[in-house]
């Protein structure tokens, strides 16, 4: 299986180029699996407004239904990444095969200057609802989600081969540290597909692919601005149960195990 992550600008105004870009290189380098960024199809400048806008949360929706339309325009079997959907922040999948699939929501949500996230979206579910993409089982995990090993867990559990990680993040290294943990505790590989700012360091690209014992791939090397996009052809596997032993805390006085 060929597998591709890729950065896309977070301005508007440079993503008609940028999608012309990756088209091209998909037609050069055809991929099973696409991962793009979260809500790829949306300025983050949106959510960095605390108040609920109802007028522009219907302008988003109608983004990310066009866009939606051209993902056939890409040598991808299958492309996954996140939209606003509803009231949620959902990962889906649309493959050739079997057109749009929509998998969970978002639950855990940051709710600051970076991101007002919990006033523009209701919390999703726990639930892995992971999706079968050429026989390959695919879970998400979606951006702030990644600092929460309980989802990581929950998915690995449920049978995931590799975990979407749609990301809009800047370059602390507690993204890649991240990264390597939902790798490492869910047993599965890792494809995260990040934003880059071109005016600021908002969001600094370095998209991802990493094995399931925690390695980021070195050959091809993460994304950057002169190479927004990496593929790498591997055969994922049943994930491993790496949890032995290890009950997770609700925050509530319940709990999820052990895992054996």
């Amino acid at each position: 299986m060929r597998l591709t992550v890729c950065e896309l600008p977070d301005d508007a105004k440079r993503r008609g180029l940028a999608w012309a870009e990756l088209t091209r290189y998909l037609r050069t380098s055809p991929t099973d699996m696409l991962v793009l960024p979260e809500m790829p199809f949306v300025e983050w400048t949106v959510f960095r407004t605390a108040t609920f806008d109802p007028v522009v949360w219907r302008q988003i929706l109608a983004e990310h239904d066009t866009m939606l339309f051209q993902l056939s325009e890409l040598a991808a079997e299958a492309v996954l990444a996140s939209r606003p959907v509803e009231d949620a922040n959902q990962g889906f999948a649309w493959t050739r095969a079997s057109g749009y699939r929509s998998s969970r929501s978002k639950v855990y949500l940051p709710d600051g200057p970076d991101g007002w996230e919990a006033t523009w979206f209701d919390r999703g579910s726990l639930d892995p609802s992971l999706l079968t993409c050429d026989d390959v089982r695919v879970g998400f995990q979606l951006c702030t989600e990644m600092l929460f090993t309980d989802v990581s867990w929950r998915l690995g559990r449920a049978g995931a081969q590799i975990i979407a990680a749609p990301r809009a993040t800047g370059g602390h290294r507690r993204w890649r540290a991240a990264a390597s943990l939902v790798a490492v505790v869910s047993g599965c590989f890792v494809a995260s597909s990040n934003r880059r700012s071109y005016e600021g360091d908002d969001f600094v690209g370095q998209s991802w692919i990493i094995s399931p014992e925690g390695d980021i791939s070195r050959r091809p090397p993460p994304t950057h601005r002169s190479r927004p996009w990496t593929s790498i052809s591997e055969r994922p596997h049943r994930p491993r149960r790496c949890t032995r032993g290890i009950s997770f805390s609700r925050g509530d006085g319940s709990h999820d195990g052990p895992v054996g």
